[in-house]
Formats: structure tokens, sequence, C-alpha cells
């Protein structure tokens, strides 16, 4: 028999051809399943849920803001050289543009009276004891709030993780949450879009949803920033935890930036009140109200 690659395509084995195409149909499920096949499928179930990650990612950024709030809450920082507590007063509202951040410091007396405002890209600080308000340029979104871990750009959400970033699911598995309950976690690792305006060359993303709800219950659990893509150690991490009723919601109260580079440095925020669907007005986060 003549096995040429001419004599498989000649008209005359067209219908042995056939009989073999109709022979592998039955076999193309286990095909489908082979090990060579699964990292494919794999990677067209995750792509497709892309638009699912958007979401979670927003609500659970939001989750202590909400569409607008008011909180009192303390920050610890803790440096190599030095140690500083504020406290703090954050007023939020994102219920129509553009978004609006007010951080009002209360104490101690030193600080007291120093505030930062955010009206859409607009950010500005205020001096008590100079009486003067700054306004700053994008090249300070990096800078350090007020000598802690956290950045201007952290306290005033100009970065949007929901929208600047693309998504690739790397884990999900079942858990129980620090209060015992079931949830599932899931880990992403995220990628800057082209041309976004990040400073962060990928973040991984822990969040859980908590089960037996209608509606998925997203919070937040730790956030890694890398500052490029190919690094294999993350410059900073951000963790979520001391779960707690926050009015009328079970919450993270309690947020630590650790500086991975600099063992032992971490800034620590403790939720104290928190107040959901406050009713301010656009007078609440004008420069006149600094003073």
């Amino acid at each position: 028999m003549n096995l040429t690659p001419k004599s498989l395509c000649s008209s005359g084995h067209r219908p042995a051809r056939r009989r073999f195409v109709l022979q592998l149909m039955p076999l193309l499920p286990a095909l489908a399943a082979a090990p060579l096949l699964r990292p494919l499928a794999a990677r067209a179930a995750t792509s497709g849920s892309e638009a699912q990650f958007s979401p979670w990612i927003q609500e659970a950024e939001r989750v202590l803001r909400g569409r607008s709030s008011a909180a009192v809450m303390k920050m610890h920082i803790q440096r190599s050289d030095y140690q500083r507590s504020y406290d703090l007063m954050v007023m939020s509202d994102d219920r129509a543009e553009p978004g609006k951040v007010l951080i009002r410091m209360l104490g101690p007396a030193l600080w007291r009276g120093n505030a930062t405002l955010k009206v859409g890209d607009r950010i500005s600080f205020y001096d008590p004891r100079s009486r003067r308000i700054t306004v700053m340029g994008n090249s300070m979104l990096a800078d350090n709030w007020m000598g802690s871990h956290f950045s201007n750009d952290d306290l005033m959400r100009e970065t949007d993780l929901s929208r600047h970033y693309s998504y690739e699911l790397l884990q999900r598995n079942k858990d129980r949450d620090e209060l015992g309950r079931r949830v599932e976690l899931l880990q992403l690792l995220l990628r800057p879009k082209p041309a976004a305006p990040v400073a962060w060359g990928k973040v991984h993303y822990q969040l859980q949803l908590l089960e037996g709800s209608a509606d998925p219950v997203v919070l937040p659990l730790q956030v890694d920033y890398f500052r490029r893509p190919e690094d294999q150690q993350a410059q900073r991490s951000l963790r979520y935890s001391q779960l707690k009723p926050l009015d009328g919601r079970v919450l993270p109260s309690r947020l630590t930036m650790q500086a991975l580079d600099k063992p032992g440095e971490f800034t620590q925020i403790d939720y104290a009140r928190l107040k959901f669907d406050s009713d301010f007005s656009d007078d609440d986060f004008s420069e006149r109200a600094l003073r």
C-alpha cells in the first residue's frame, strides 16, 4: 500500500478519510480533557471570568467607603528611627462625579487641623499654622502621607485597580475566615493596562466571598504590590484583619501596610467609628471647609 502524502490526499481515498473522521468523533470529548489541552481550557475559563472580577475588586476597594461615609480612626506609624500616632477623621463621597475625600487630623495637638482634600483630580493640603493651602502635583501621588507607609495615592484613591488593571485568576479554594464563616478565597494577578497611569508593575490581590448569601459579600484580605512585572518579591503588602461590626456590617477594622524591603516597619490603621450613607454637601469638601 502506498502511504505517501500524495496518496493520502488523492480523491480515491476520500471515503476512507471520511470513515476515519467518523471513527474519531466519539473520542473528541476525551481528547479535550487530555492534559496537553487542559491549560488552554483553563485559560479560556479564566479569560471569560475577567468581567466578573472587576466589580469584585471595585467592591473590595470600596468596602470601607461605600457610596459615602465618615470615619474616625487611629494611624500608628512604626519606622526604624521613630514612632508616631495620629487620630484622623476621614470623609468620602462617591455618589456623584467628581469623587471627594477629606482627611482631617484630630490629634495630637501639634498636628491638629492639618487636612488633605481631594475633589476629582485636584488634591490640596492645608497647614493651619501657616494658614496656607498647597495644591499637589501628580508627581507627589507616590509620596508618603505624613510620614506613613501609605502614599497619597493610597489614601486619595487616585489609582483605580478595577479600571487600570487586567486580571488573571491564580487560585480559588474553600476556607473559613477569622470568624469561622465558610468563604471562598480568590487570588488574582493584576497587570496594568497599556498606558495606565499606575506606579506598580503588578499586584497580587486576595479577597474572600462569603458563602450562603444571595449576593456575593466581598471582602479584601491582602494586596501585594510589585514595583516591576518581573519582580519575585513584593515591595509592600497591605493586610486587612480584625473583622467586627461597623455600622451594621461585618468589616475589617484594621489595615496594616508593611514595607517588605524594610523589616519591622509598618503603618497600622484602626477604625474606631464608621458611618455609611452620610449626607454631605459640596461645601463639606470645599477649600473653605479646610480652614
